[in-house]
């Protein structure tokens, strides 16, 4: 009861629901890079497009949290910056440009980053809300988002792909696809990663729980 009366623990869950989602579409690029772009290897380059940019603004997290003065503008900023990326990703995708479509993937998991490196301290910060607001501690318990939303997110986007490669007629043992599935591989690997990057974009734009937890704190009287 206290952990859903919690909005902005609900707004963590549904933040990692939506992202292992993303994760899974992303993931069901080696189709992707056979079938459209034809070359399967061009998936490892990919990931290293993701974790790269992901490495170098882990390290740099807690100079760009005091440049930009907390968490939820960074957070923000960052996913803003990561959807710009998957406009990027989709407009190279049409373009048949790999690098174009290498850069912007880098741009986009650059913004995404920070997000993935301080997440247990808003998580935390949703903790003493609930302290604030109900008297109640449950640290421990609240960082069960974290398993919650990638059990039931990474379920959901496992079974997504399914479904729509199903749906799409793609036949794994064929060497070509039909035009059906061709097109249902672009909207899954170029669309629905940006249609989850704009939800999480929004959810970000309302987790604002630091300003919540220092308006308590005035109001309580507590420094």
């Amino acid at each position: 009861k206290l952990l859903f009366s919690n909005k902005y623990y609900l707004m963590i869950c549904a933040t990692y629901i939506c992202q292992q989602i993303y994760s899974a579409m992303l993931n069901m690029g080696i189709y992707y890079m056979i079938y459209i772009l034809k070359n399967e290897n061009l998936y490892s380059v990919f990931s290293w497009a993701i974790n790269i940019p992901v490495i170098i603004a882990m390290c740099i997290t807690p100079m760009l949290v005091e440049k930009m003065k907390g968490l939820y503008r960074m957070n923000f900023a960052g996913y803003v910056l990561g959807t710009v990326g998957r406009v990027g990703v989709i407009f190279a995708g049409y373009m048949g440009s790999v690098p174009l479509m290498l850069t912007f993937t880098a741009i986009a998991a650059l913004g995404m980053a920070p997000w993935q490196g301080d997440m247990g301290a808003v998580v935390a910060s949703c903790s003493e809300y609930t302290y604030l607001t109900k008297h109640k501690h449950i640290d421990g318990t609240m960082y069960s988002c974290t398993s919650l939303g990638i059990k039931i997110g990474g379920g959901i986007g496992t079974a997504i792909v399914g479904w729509l490669l199903e749906i799409s007629g793609y036949v794994g043992t064929n060497a070509t696809q039909p035009a059906s599935a061709i097109t249902m591989l672009q909207v899954m690997y170029l669309w629905l990663p940006f249609v989850f990057e704009i939800l999480i974009t929004i959810l970000l734009s309302k987790m604002n729980v630091e300003a919540a937890n220092e308006k308590l704190r005035r109001e309580k009287g507590i420094e």
